[in-house]
């Protein structure tokens, strides 16, 4: 029996089910917004990009009694192959005919030094945090289903992707690239413009880069995510229920009712 009859949970997903769903979310997202250019449209309805296999691909799936569906995606884009690797080249096999891109650069090792020529500038503060031994990883493709954009989770899902980045796998930095007008949403958390988008052409958009170091969030946002990051590290997903936005994880008695 679910926890209750409609609830919402950030998390992984699962199995090649999951991740195609996701990744046709994805593509649905993309090629129907402003942002179409940063996808290679084609009959099969969704497409991998060469940073595919470097990410942690993350769902914000409706939970009822009749199973879950995504209605959000965002990935959280590492240095290194991921975990879910594996998972990501099994899907591929399935839609050869697709074209398959091969793997980073070692000059573009996250997607906004590829596709920001402004970003290249960062290359020596990149390559001086990994000889540091800094974990680094970008956020990366947010998207939601049509019916799900106007209903205020958009917020939840970056904050639980926040939470999952610093506090479920340790990230050192965290990078994004954004419209400059969603600069301000994004430094109420506490991250820092370090390449002004109004002069960074993202393939034909502008993007400004935000960047946020573990541990330097912003203090009136902390808790918060920090109470999403232990219910990531105590159970893998994080939890929305419509009766108490504050609760992040089931209680002991919700899960046996």
């Amino acid at each position: 029996m679910s926890i209750q009859s409609t609830h919402l949970v950030f998390r992984e997903a699962k199995d090649i089910r999951e991740l195609e769903a996701l990744f046709r979310l994805r593509y649905q997202g993309y090629v129907n917004s402003a942002c179409a250019s940063l996808v290679r449209q084609n009959e099969a309805g969704l497409e991998f990009d060469t940073y595919d296999w470097h990410s942690l691909h993350l769902g914000l799936f409706q939970q009822g009694s009749y199973g879950s569906h995504p209605v959000g995606y965002a990935r959280l884009v590492q240095t290194e192959p991921s975990s879910m690797a594996p998972m990501v080249s099994s899907l591929a096999a399935r839609y050869s005919t697709l074209n398959i891109p091969a793997g980073p650069s070692e000059d573009a090792p996250l997607p906004f030094m590829a596709n920001c020529p402004k970003a290249g500038e960062l290359a020596g503060l990149l390559d001086g945090l990994k000889q540091q031994g800094a974990r680094l990883v970008e956020g990366s493709r947010f998207v939601f289903s049509p019916d799900t954009r106007s209903s205020g989770y958009a917020r939840f899902a970056f904050e639980a992707a926040t939470a999952k980045a610093f506090f479920r796998y340790h990230y050192d930095f965290a990078f994004l690239a954004v419209h400059p007008r969603h600069a301000p949403f994004y430094g109420q958390y506490g991250f820092q413009e370090i390449v002004n988008g109004e002069e960074n052409d993202y393939l034909g958009l502008k993007a400004s880069v935000l960047a946020l170091e573990n541990g330097k969030l912003a203090p009136r946002r902390a808790n918060r995510i920090e109470s999403m990051g232990k219910a990531a590290s105590q159970l893998g997903a994080i939890f929305l229920f419509p009766d108490n936005s504050q609760v992040f994880a089931p209680t002991p008695a919700a899960m046996a009712a």
